[in-house]
């Protein structure tokens, strides 16, 4: 993916929560038929959660528990009947007098991928409220968020799960509780132990042991998470992170947390920009976003566990997920979602056709289908032709691909024709329903101002918006007339087998196998072979014609519905320079191009560049396997056509690459790969880095699973890449085996080095059994990634989340190095820990001034400096609210004094009455004596007390200025380490020669802006301590007001 959005570490777009109609939350009564002899009809409220994760329906038979669909396994909701049962419609005609079919919804539901899916009619009460119903579910349903959320929301779907599981009483039993938890049901299991503990488990009248709904809350659903699995280990890892003492002590300091979201949880793809930390403040507000009760300073192991498993730490840069990419260049510069053989729901040769298939497929925002189109007298069907594969009506394909070809993308949806149909008839009769179905989506002839001409690129994605565009293959005229642009130029291609094959074909089958093999070896090694396609020679590179092709029958041909995507037989490189002409694709078996790429990896990319090139599986792949999309990617190759029935590492690759720029099933290549200013083409099995662009070192530590599986396994973790030839490291890092489902592992990290292009990269986290069998994976666009300790909930073999299955891990991503410039990158990025030679020393050292350096290499300042510069001077902290505090503190004083001197009086007039009576006489010179005592004992105690007050609220004050004054020269620090990274940014370290002419030139640049840092920071700490000094001033002044106004009071001599 070609764009990076800038992203700060807490300033990130969270996945946004869904707004459920009311009419969902609310309820809405249904009818509901189960297919079959048995049709009583079935009445039933369905509901769906505030958090849109099921919808659930509950029966009027409360002892039954309540029917669940998960929102994620809905494909869509459709309007009309459910079946074509007649005995059925009978029945329904019955109970309504009128036209039935705005009363019925369909829901389809994915049991098992997109090949097994149940279709669930129910009926409402009136039309109105099932179009209503239908647009409601519809809409939450379009790019399903949950599909990449967090743990915590996978954890909260989890407890919504078994929450809705109860029956109509609230009864949710102990087995169905055991079964999400993926525990096998005992009486004496810990996870009925641990309801029992809490009092909360109860029994049926039949022993059915039960927990009530209402007890089942969020927090005893931690309870048993934190019971049964390792979860709380995590954080040790997190603490240990920052030393052992915080791992006894199970809490961070506030600036622990602070260092350590700004060390470890940042984002690694921050290259235009200085990555600054955080602030305290921030830091704080993360707490207390996880934390219920605050503690001063101190960041608890549960605030901590709860981070990690928030939406801050979701291991996806989620903006990536939304379209973000340019849509205006040419159609041959983006990668297409494509699918092969897309009516198919089996193998090759024998399995069901299926116009189910292409809603599915352009559900999940496929761009590019596949239409075999075959004659049956004067009809037209779609099937495998001289198979034992099924058929299927072409005007019912027709009809699916006109309702849902927009659902998911505005996007041009492109149709892959392979024609069989010989006669103008069917051609005319194919081109009718195409344009009386498509009505204004089909595009029926060039665009005004992109003409069918030599040296004119392809529109783009964007001009042809809500379009669709016929792909079928032509046979090139030869001759030698002008260019006109006349969409008539193409005669119908017959000769092409059953497979749309734009290379000669003709070789045996046997020679086919192991496709598969060949693509991860031409990832993973640098063997060149050479091809089998031949170039003709140059007396037979002929112009195309451009002249109308005569026809005896009047009416529009198919042929004259094709135009960007004109279907032609490949020959040669050469000839495709000449011919110039974007509007002409080809398409290649995968075994065929993996030769022309093996013997032509820069032609073939430079041909991607101006026109479109799909690759389809190869005949061989019987069982409909796929092969490595990512091979013919890295060529350029737009439309990689993959088997969408066959759920493998391929397909689950595919579809997780083209969730991102919004789903809308165009992803724009890598730059490298779109032109040619320099006189250079790229290379895809470059093994050296590339101009311009930064390698990064990956290094990833799986540390623990969850909830893997059910069953009683050992299980090993694996991390590959998938990417450039140089870049791809498969079946290499895997663990050591530990028990499932909740397994532990201790590993060193696995390292990647050197990824040279990071855009192209994908990583591929997977756990598998004992028996190979995959138990979890995930695939994850490198430059999506985000770094740090993260969990990745995990997904299946058909890319379909998991409820609870998730790995543990910690990603370090950095900038990779060449080792010759390792010393000046670390003096770099931390000066501190390098010292820095005096200028004139080294002029000494050299024996002469160096020359000075032009200013694209070395500008006059760097952006933090700018920044330091601008910013405003730091002021001392505002203790109003101290001050406020103190002079309560005052007034408890003057109140303890004032009881105190009323005690001291009280004493005062019991002994001089004494005195009197001993006397019986006036003392008056003993009583002014003895008065004075008492006087000077009680200022002395308020005097005390005073000065304790005012010493206690003066050290406070100086301990807070020193904490700010602390912070500060900590922040300049961190800003000092910044000039690396930004000499980096600004010189382009990675393109540097091995001079140490110019690394001494880069140790002064980097000395002289330190200096200039250093003098800002100065000015900044020495007006900060001006400013405190005033603070502290200020509030003695008014101490001593406050002692005045004591001492005007008579309260004090």
């Amino acid at each position: 993916m070609s764009t990076q959005p800038r992203r700060s570490v807490l300033a990130r777009t969270l996945i946004l929560k869904r707004e459920v109609d009311s009419l969902l939350t609310e309820g809405t009564q249904f009818w509901r038929w189960e297919q079959g002899e048995n049709q009583a009809p079935q009445k039933l409220q369905i509901f769906a959660d505030k958090d849109a994760f099921f919808l659930y329906a509950k029966p009027d038979d409360k002892s039954k528990p309540n029917l669940l669909w998960d929102f994620s396994r809905i494909s869509d909701v459709r309007s009309g009947l459910p079946s074509t049962d007649m005995k059925l419609h009978e029945n329904l005609r019955v109970m309504k007098s009128t036209d039935i079919k705005d009363y019925f919804l369909t829901i389809v539901y994915r049991q098992d991928g997109i090949t097994n899916v149940d279709y669930i009619g129910v009926m409402c009460e009136a039309p109105g409220v099932a179009a209503r119903w239908k647009k409601a579910v519809n809409s939450l349903l379009l790019r399903n968020p949950h599909r990449n959320a967090t743990m915590a929301t996978f954890l909260s779907k989890h407890h919504t799960q078994i929450l809705l599981s109860c029956n109509g009483y609230g009864q949710i039993t102990v087995p169905s509780i055991h079964d999400a938890f993926l525990q096998h049901y005992h009486p004496e299991s810990e996870l009925s132990q641990v309801l029992s503990f809490y009092s909360i488990l109860k029994t049926m009248d039949d022993g059915m042991p039960y927990v009530q709904d209402a007890d089942f809350t969020a927090e005893m659903h931690k309870l048993i998470l934190n019971q049964l699995t390792n979860i709380r280990d995590n954080v040790d890892s997190v603490l240990l992170n920052v030393g052992e003492k915080t791992v006894k002590k199970q809490q961070m300091t506030i600036h622990e947390f602070q260092g350590f979201i700004s060390n470890n949880q940042r984002n690694p793809f921050l290259k235009d920009t200085v990555i600054r930390p955080i602030t305290k403040d921030q830091a704080q507000a993360v707490v207390e976003r996880h934390e219920n009760k605050l503690i001063e300073g101190v960041v608890t192991a549960k605030a901590i566990f709860n981070y990690l498993l928030s939406e801050e730490c979701n291991v996806l840069n989620t903006e990536l997920l939304e379209q973000t990419m340019d849509m205006t260049h040419p159609l041959s510069h983006y990668f297409i979602n494509s699918s092969h053989n897309t009516y198919l729901l089996g193998y090759q040769y024998n399995s069901w056709s299926s116009v189910e298939m292409y809603r599915q497929c352009l559900l999940l925002g496929c761009r590019c289908i596949e239409l075999d189109c075959w004659p049956e007298g004067e009809d037209i069907v779609i099937t495998h032709g001289n198979a034992l594969c099924s058929k299927i009506r072409f005007e019912d394909v027709v009809e699916a691909i006109n309702e849902y070809a927009f659902v998911t993308s505005d996007y041009p949806v492109i149709l892959s024709i392979e024609n069989h149909c010989k006669t103008a008839f069917l051609l005319q009769k194919m081109a009718r329903i195409f344009i009386e179905t498509f009505g204004n989506k089909l595009l029926t002839a060039p665009l005004e101002n992109m003409r069918l001409e030599a040296g004119q690129p392809l529109p783009s994605p964007e001009m042809l918006k809500q379009k669709i565009l016929l792909k079928c293959k032509v046979k090139r005229q030869r001759c030698t007339g002008d260019n006109t642009g006349d969409s008539s130029r193409f005669s119908p291609d017959y000769e092409s087998g059953v497979q749309d094959t734009s290379v000669n074909e003709g070789q045996d089958v046997a020679k086919y196998q192991g496709g598969d093999e060949a693509c991860i070896a031409l990832l993973a090694t640098n063997t060149s072979t050479e091809t089998g396609v031949t170039t003709p020679p140059d007396d037979e590179l002929t112009q195309v014609s451009l002249q109308p092709i005569s026809s005896k029958e009047d009416g529009t041909s198919l042929i004259d519905l094709v135009n960007y995507c004109t279907g032609i037989s490949f020959e040669g490189f050469e000839s495709a320079d000449r011919l110039n002409c974007s509007f002409y694709m080809s398409s290649f078996p995968d075994d065929k191009a993996l030769s022309l790429l093996r013997a032509s990896p820069v032609q073939l990319v430079k041909y991607n560049m101006r026109q479109l090139s799909r690759i389809y599986p190869q005949p061989a792949r019987i069982s409909s396997s796929n092969y490595m999309p990512q091979v013919f990617w890295n060529a350029g190759c737009q439309l990689a056509a993959l088997n969408f029935q066959h759920s493998d590492v391929s397909a689950c690759l595919n579809h997780t690459k083209f969730e991102y720029n919004g789903s809308t099933g165009y992803l724009l290549k890598p730059a490298v790969m779109l032109n040619d200013k320099d006189g250079e083409i790229f290379n895809p099995s470059a093994q050296a880095v590339l101009k311009n662009i930064v390698p990064v070192n990956l290094k990833i530590k799986v540390i623990s699973g969850l909830f893997l599986t059910v069953k009683q396994v050992n299980c090993y973790s694996s991390v590959s890449v998938f990417g450039l030839q140089a870049d791809t490291v498969a079946n290499k890092f895997i663990s050591e085996k530990k028990e499932a489902p909740n397994p532990r592992w201790e590993h060193e990290p696995f390292i990647f080095e050197q990824i040279i292009l990071p855009e192209m990269a994908t990583v591929h986290f997977a756990v598998y059994d004992e028996e190979k069998e995959l138990l979890g994976q995930r695939f994850i666009p490198l430059c999506a990634i985000m770094a740090g300790y993260r969990y990745i909930p995990l997904r299946n073999h058909h890319n379909e989340p998991l409820p609870l299955a998730a790995l543990f891990v910690h990603i370090t991503v950095e900038d990779w190095i060449h080792s010759d410039l390792k010393d000046v990158a670390d003096f770099l990025a931390d000066p501190f820990a390098h010292g820095l030679c005096d200028m004139s020393d080294m002029e000494q050292k050299e024996g002469a001034r160096l020359s000075p350096l032009s200013h694209p290499i070395f500008p006059d300042t760097l952006p933090i400096i700018e920044q330091v510069k601008s910013r405003e001077k730091p002021v001392a902290v505002n203790y109003d609210d101290e001050l406020v505090l103190h002079d309560q503190n005052l007034q408890r004083v003057l109140k303890r004094a004032s009881t105190e001197r009323k005690k001291l009086t009280d004493r005062q007039h019991k002994e001089l009455k004494s005195l009197e009576t001993r006397n019986k006489k006036s003392q008056t010179g003993s009583e002014i004596e003895l008065e004075s005592l008492h006087t000077a004992e009680l200022c002395r105690f308020e005097k005390q007390t005073m000065q304790e007050e005012v010493e206690k609220h003066l050290a406070s004050l100086k301990e807070v200025h020193r904490k700010q004054k602390k912070q500060i020269i900590r922040q300049h620090k961190l800003e000092v380490k910044c000039i690396g990274a930004e000499i980096i940014s600004e010189i382009g370290l990675q393109s540097m020669t091995k001079s140490s002419t110019i690394d001494d030139r880069i140790t002064q640049f980097g000395s002289r802006m330190r200096q200039k840092l250093e003098e800002l920071q100065m000015q900044e700490i020495s007006s900060l301590e001006m400013s405190q000094s005033l603070v502290q001033e200020s509030l003695t002044y008014k101490y001593i007001t406050q002692i005045q106004k004591m001492n005007k009071s008579g309260h004090t001599t």
